[in-house]
């Protein structure tokens, strides 16, 4: 193998193609790939091959790159993504590539294959079946448990990022589960091992991060889709019961006199979100109670989550605050969630947008408020007319005397909004504004990583950056430091999000709204604007987390683990995961928000705005 591949191509002798240059981003010379023992056996011309070379590289100098580089999604970039690999290695690709195969039946052979976006597609399908067919089995031998179990360990301390960061004894935990599994005298069940292993990783405080069966068919379980026969949601750090009133239209206490839930089957309601709704334990209060209630709801599922038997009936103790009160209830198959109404818009708004349908986002509140409402971070080629839309929305507010931008129940998604609004938000004296600071879990210390371009984070070595943005990075990490230290020699350099202001700023207040729903790059958009001389943040703890999750499955179960390769950090030093973004306003709801619907923290936004 040639070294200096390995050390990813210092050099690189062009190579004069046989054909045209290929235009497509998207293409393969296969039909299908599959793998064994990590080589690729590829279909060209219907004939399964075992791909010894495609052109200047061997099969082997291919997998040594997309190992180092792909980390976990090895396998699915080699695949689906041939052209983007030997682009980065620094091979322009031909339409047609010499490609050295064989097989049992015949020795090597040189044919030539064409790049083609219909035999990428044919990959693509053929990974979708070998995943829908590669059933998990029900159970596995001790053995293979304690050899998935070890595999998991060795994913977290070669792939994990926020396995760096955590006070967490994982290795005392993970060795307690082998003990565990070694003393058992039966086959270990696959969803047992599953639940066990996913109780490890949410204490790591990774919230991208899964671990899940996905041959589970929640049907096969009795007792999974059984629910409590009322609604939970929380108010003022408290759980509540709800249900619908007559009319549907609005909520009421389940209990008036007793509003509160004190505790369920003997369990206090928050040891219960502590320790049962085990995902969300590293979010920030806000978030772990919203997310826990709603866990919660669906009792069946958490006992199932947490290797627990599911008792017949169901003790529920009501609460005042002095007097309690005790019901047991029958569980039901029936669905009786709690829906925000606010939430439910923004849903309902993120169906429109879905359907070119824009002119939701932007509206002018009474007082000459400007308002817009992001129900997801798009991506620009999700929604094409969204850049001309945005652009036209602040030429129409121009005038206006403040401006609100709601993100609250945004799950996430892309980064391209954040870079459009900092075209507005970001004022000229504050440009370039260091926004975001990341590091990648990988050995290539200061390469642009595609995982990381796409999020807009790039090296300071990066051509994408300017002399002068090189300057605003230098004058930031005078006064920069990440809240927890962390081997440095493990991730890549650090990656920089760069904002800047663009020619026609909005030089009025600008109020980001978020709540303990703001997720991923919803709070990435928060953070990154906090701290602006004319940004407020306003409302509730947002739910924080930012990750560049990679996936793969252990060999003997199938359990697919999924973890963050990439610490996130604000300008604050603090993570985003376990942290969120805490508002400049607090501004929580209120009981006539919770029951009636009635927008509440949008009102006391406008109020301040209006009396400031």
């Amino acid at each position: 193998m040639r070294t200096s591949f390995m050390l990813f191509a210092i050099s690189f002798i062009c190579f004069t193609g046989i054909s045209q240059q290929l235009q497509l981003e998207k293409a393969s010379p296969f039909t299908a790939v599959k793998w064994e023992n990590d080589i690729p056996i590829v279909t060209v011309n219907n004939e399964w091959y075992t791909l010894e070379k495609l052109d200047l590289y061997t099969t082997e100098e291919l997998v040594a790159f997309c190992k180092k580089q792909y980390g976990l999604k090895w396998k699915k970039r080699f695949s689906e993504d041939l052209v983007e690999v030997l682009k980065t290695i620094g091979y322009q690709p031909q339409e047609k590539v010499t490609l050295v195969l064989s097989n049992k039946a015949t020795q090597q052979k040189e044919v030539i294959g064409i790049f083609t976006l219909e035999n990428r597609q044919k990959v693509v399908a053929y990974n979708h079946t070998a995943r829908k067919t590669n059933k998990s089995p029900q159970k596995i031998t001790i053995q293979q448990a304690i050899n998935d179990i070890e595999e998991f360990q060795q994913i977290l301390e070669l792939r994990s990022s926020y396995v760096h960061l955590t006070a967490f004894d994982y290795k005392t935990a993970i060795a307690s589960l082998k003990n565990t599994i070694t003393a058992s005298k039966e086959a270990i069940e696959v969803n047992y091992l599953t639940h066990e292993l996913a109780k490890i990783l949410a204490e790591i405080g990774d919230r991208h991060s899964s671990v899940k069966n996905e041959s589970f068919v929640k049907e096969s379980h009795a007792t999974y889709s059984l629910q409590l026969p009322f609604s939970l949601a929380s108010l003022n750090g408290q759980v509540v019961a709800v249900c619908r009133t007559t009319d549907e239209e609005s909520y009421e206490y389940l209990h008036a006199d007793f509003p509160f839930v004190k505790s369920i089957n003997d369990i206090a309601i928050h040891t219960m979100i502590d320790s049962l709704v085990y995902k969300h334990k590293k979010a920030p209060e806000d978030a772990k109670l919203s997310r826990g209630v709603s866990e919660i709801q669906q009792l069946g599922k958490i006992y199932f989550a947490n290797n627990l038997q599911l008792p017949k009936q169901t003790k529920i103790v009501f609460t005042n605050g002095h007097t309690d009160k005790t019901a047991w209830v029958q569980l039901q198959s029936k669905q009786s969630p709690y829906y925000s109404k606010i939430a439910w818009n923004t849903y309902i708004k993120s169906k429109e947008i879905k359907n070119g349908k824009l002119a939701g986002i932007s509206k002018l509140l009474n007082e000459n408020i400007g308002y817009i409402s992001l129900p997801r971070m798009y991506h620009f080629k999700e929604v094409k007319a969204m850049q001309e839309y945005i652009d036209s929305t602040f030429t129409a507010f121009e005038n206006t005397k403040a401006l609100i931008i709601d993100i609250r129940f945004n799950p996430g998604g892309g980064r391209d909004l954040i870079q459009k609004f900092a075209n507005y938000i970001v004022p000229t004296s504050n440009s370039p504004w260091v926004a975001n600071v990341a590091y990648l879990r990988t050995e290539a210390k200061n390469t642009d990583h595609s995982s990381m371009s796409n999020r807009f984070l790039y090296p300071y070595a990066s051509d994408k950056w300017s002399e002068t943005d090189k300057a605003s990075i230098t004058a930031f990490l005078e006064l920069f430091n990440t809240q927890k230290k962390f081997d440095t020699t493990k991730f890549s350099n650090p990656h920089y999000m760069i904002l800047h202001a663009g020619k026609h700023s909005y030089n009025k207040p600008i109020y980001i709204l978020v709540n303990e729903r703001s997720f991923s790059a919803a709070t990435v958009f928060t953070s990154a604007f906090k701290g602006l001389p004319n940004v407020t943040i306003a409302g509730v703890t947002t739910d924080g987390s930012s990750g560049n999750s990679q996936s793969t499955q252990l060999k003997h179960s199938n359990i697919r683990v999924k973890i963050s390769t990439m610490l996130s950090f604000q300008r604050n030093g603090k993570t985003l995961d376990g942290n969120g973004t805490k508002p400049d306003i607090y501004l929580p709801i209120n009981q006539d928000q919770l029951l009636k619907g009635t927008d509440t923290q949008l009102k006391q936004l406008v109020k301040h705005i209006n009396e400031k």
